[in-house]
């Protein structure tokens, strides 16, 4: 039991590794991408304010020059207030993405690569405590270390669940990750299980 719960400690913190890194980085391109969003939104209000103003001044302009109510403007005002108005349709067709929907991304992302960063250091901790369960010694270590491990797997597959809000993709990526996080939660039940077959220190001449 000592030995198979070192080895499933060792390969469910190889995974760790590679899942962390994997929970970082998509962490940080969610963040990127919110950041990115949210800017675009603010020049999109901007580009819009720009574009009324400039209406008006057109509109404004055309009044002063034209004194006779029939007559028509010129064409240089015609082309400025045609691209104006296009530039009005454009902008009535864009739906930028809302406040709480970048907060939200922006919130899952810090939430994504603080997991990544807490497991790969759960990984190294897994390390130590295979070493101690080969050797049969420091059974309280193994023992706090078997129950993060399985903690921090539920914790990854939740995460997933609530991360995303696409339910098909949710299915889909939540039994991914209960798949691959397999090894951690056996590495936890073997590691509390072998603390069991520890010689008490005290039994140690």
């Amino acid at each position: 039991m000592k030995i198979a719960a070192g080895v499933l400690l060792i390969v469910a913190a190889i995974l760790n590794v590679i899942g962390g890194c994997t929970w970082a980085g998509a962490g940080a391109c969610a963040g990127c991408v919110g950041e990115v969003l949210d800017q675009d939104r603010l020049h999109q209000e901007n580009q819009w304010s720009d574009n009324e103003d400039s209406i008006e001044v057109e509109l404004n302009a055309s009044e002063t020059e034209s004194t006779n109510p029939n007559e028509i403007r010129p064409e240089k005002n015609d082309s400025a207030w045609e691209e104006d108005a296009e530039n009005f349709d454009e902008f009535e067709d864009f739906e930028p993405p809302s406040q709480e929907n970048i907060e939200q991304l922006k919130t899952s992302g810090a939430g994504m690569a603080l997991y990544g960063f807490a497991i790969m250091i759960l990984a190294g901790v897994m390390i130590g405590a295979a070493i101690c369960a080969f050797n049969a010694k420091k059974a309280n270590f193994v023992l706090i270390t078997g129950i993060l491990s399985i903690t921090a797997e539920i914790m990854g597959v939740l995460l997933v669940y609530f991360i995303l809000p696409e339910q098909e993709a949710n299915d889909v990526l939540s039994s991914a990750a209960l798949l691959f996080k397999l090894p951690g939660v056996l590495a936890g039940i073997f590691a509390i299980i072998a603390v069991r077959s520890f010689p008490h220190p005290l039994s140690r001449s």
